[in-house]
């Protein structure tokens, strides 16, 4: 089965999801449906993986739902399917539970939270993924782009004749033969360069902005700012350590957070304690341990999920 034509087929059984939901009752929208839906094998094969993959979304029937999603031809696999499927949601005006997720839990490379990745692309360009990131690997003859849907990575570049980005987004971070970490925030992106230097423009007609190695630039989609020194500790997650000089307790505890499940929750009168230290990211227990030691706060375990951080006595 051609997998351009499945994908049309989802599209179009996507359609068609909309145009029902849209006029339930409609007996000429229903018979318009049943006869496309009786005019091909394909089409029957495309409504079935749209019940399939609305029902997993839904949490019913998830084995079954999973079985299917799966059993395709060897060509479509399950995230070509679900792409499919989701390009005719979105034309269509409608959004399902989850779609708004779609970047990061459809993108190429993902970490679950709490995990680390390192990878070599195609080109000898080496990444690394943090904890909850998601990027999307677009190389062509003429480009190597990186798109950040979510997350922190790290990328130290290989050389080639064609131009290395990252695109985040607010804007895209054009590589000098560098080394350089990027993280995505809500409404803004942190771009540290540590090595060579980074052209960062953030709209179509903005002048490009060059950040040097030991520098970091904070941009949104205004007027580029002026980049500030940084350190190499920036990228110390790769090497499984969180590294803090004099912050706030509030803002430690926030970047643990990142690295395990649940909540953690500082009490106010002491968020603005201030620590410093290396703290292990594979053991997140044992940096809230580390930091109760080295500060008068206790640590309150109601579940592995929830963490309250007290003052001591």
């Amino acid at each position: 089965m051609n997998a351009a034509k499945q994908r049309l087929a989802l599209r179009d059984a996507a359609h068609w999801h909309a145009r029902l939901g849209a006029a339930p009752g409609c007996s000429k929208t229903q018979g318009q449906w049943q006869a496309w839906h009786q005019q091909d094998a394909l089409h029957q094969w495309a409504w079935q993986r749209l019940q399939n993959f609305q029902a997993e979304l839904q949490g019913l029937s998830g084995p079954l739902a999973r079985h299917t999603l799966a059993a395709g031809e060897p060509r479509l696999d399950r995230r070509t399917v679900l792409k499919g499927l989701l390009l005719g949601i979105g034309s269509a005006g409608i959004a399902w539970s989850g779609y708004r997720q779609m970047p990061v839990w459809m993108a190429d490379l993902r970490t679950r939270t709490g995990e680390r990745r390192n990878l070599t692309l195609e080109d000898g360009t080496q990444i690394a993924l943090n904890t909850a990131s998601a990027v999307d690997i677009r190389y062509d003859a003429g480009q190597r782009l990186i798109i950040l849907r979510a997350g922190e990575i790290w990328v130290q570049t290989a050389k080639d004749s064609r131009p290395l980005r990252v695109r985040s987004a607010q804007g895209e971070m054009r590589a000098l033969g560098t080394r350089f970490s990027a993280r995505q925030y809500d409404g803004h992106t942190q771009l540290d360069v540590f090595e060579h230097a980074v052209a960062v423009r953030n709209a179509p007609l903005a002048t490009e902005v060059i950040v040097q190695a030991g520098h970091r630039l904070d941009f949104g989609t205004g007027p580029l700012p002026q980049p500030r020194p940084t350190t190499q500790d920036q990228a110390e997650w790769r090497n499984g350590r969180l590294v803090i000089d004099d912050w706030s307790l509030e803002h430690a505890l926030g970047e643990l957070q990142r690295y395990r499940p649940g909540f953690i929750q500082c009490a106010p009168e002491i968020a603005g304690l201030r620590v410093s230290g290396a703290f292990p990211l594979d053991d997140t227990d044992r940096a809230l341990a580390a930091i109760s030691q080295a500060l008068p706060v206790r640590i309150e375990t109601r579940t592995r999920f929830w963490v309250r951080v007290l003052p001591r006595g």
